[in-house]
């Protein structure tokens, strides 16, 4: 089944449930305790009335890569970030790549599986107490990140608290989706004739909002857009002898997208799907 298919799904058992509630004074629909599982080469969804955005996850992507909390650099792709700043700062906590991509959780996951290959011990963490303070805007939505390899097979599961499927899950598939993928090609270097398995989606609260009541019942209506794949074909972090860095292709990418963004402050049109398509199978 296409992520496109499993997003519309979503939206029907969001509206079977009958569940509203307003956190923040903010109208949503909602279910609880969903899961589901994800291709990992087919995380995106694209829609009739509403084609994925290139433009986005290629910045967030940069953004992550570039483990920057600051918001500056993905205020050029959107305003969204700058109304969840940290109270008397320019920064948030949910930069992902800040949070995992470093020896701690993605160093930690690999020497976990290349030690022992049925390890239940690959795990990164996202979410973390520090966040737990009076005025936090920007509580980390993603909980955790477990790898298991079972029948050679390397599995994915991401746990949740939260999750909005217009702002959060079109873009949090696919960058899953890249994480999983770049762990596995980590572990090719030890067992070449590895597999990529499923990637399994869990969500404690899945949801909604009133802004985008109409757009889901459009979404149902008219139905999916393109099938785009999303396979990694230049790897763009590598983790050797305990230290992770950006690959030639990573730091070539993170250039790429600097700029494209110069480019554009000076009224240029970038085409966002054309440079992906240098690192991925789309």
């Amino acid at each position: 089944m296409s992520f496109s298919q499993t997003f519309i799904d979503l939206i029907g058992e969001i509206n079977s449930y009958e569940s509203e509630s307003s956190p923040r004074d903010l109208k949503v629909k909602e279910a609880l305790l969903a899961s589901f599982d994800i291709d990992p080469t087919n995380p995106i969804a694209d829609f009739k009335d509403r084609p994925f955005n290139f433009k986005y996850f290629t910045g967030e992507l940069a953004w992550y890569l570039h483990r920057n909390k600051d918001i500056d650099y993905i205020s050029h792709f959107s305003s969204f970030w700058k109304n969840i700043t940290n109270p008397g700062t320019n920064e948030i906590n949910s930069n992902y790549g800040n949070l995992v991509f470093n020896e701690e959780q993605f160093g930690w996951v690999v020497d976990s599986l290349r030690n022992d290959k049925e390890s239940r011990q690959a795990v990164m963490f996202f979410n973390r107490p520090q966040f737990q303070f009076e005025g936090n805007k920007d509580f980390v939505c993603t909980l955790y990140a477990n790898f298991f390899i079972r029948k050679n097979k390397l599995y994915m599961k991401i746990q949740m608290r939260s999750n909005d499927i217009f702002f959060g899950l079109t873009f949090d598939a696919p960058f899953f989706a890249f994480l999983h993928q770049s762990v596995y090609h980590a572990l090719l270097k030890n067992y070449p004739d590895l597999e990529l398995g499923y990637y399994f989606h869990f969500v404690d609260n899945i949801h909604f909002y009133e802004r985008h009541f109409d757009l889901a019942r459009e979404i149902v209506e008219n139905g999916i857009g393109n099938n785009y794949s999303l396979v990694l074909k230049k790897p763009m972090l590598e983790y050797e002898n305990g230290s992770l860095h950006l690959t030639d292709a990573g730091i070539e990418f993170l250039q790429r997208v600097d700029n494209a963004i110069t480019q554009e402050k000076r009224g240029e049109q970038v085409d966002y799907k054309l440079i992906l398509n240098d690192y991925f199978q789309i």
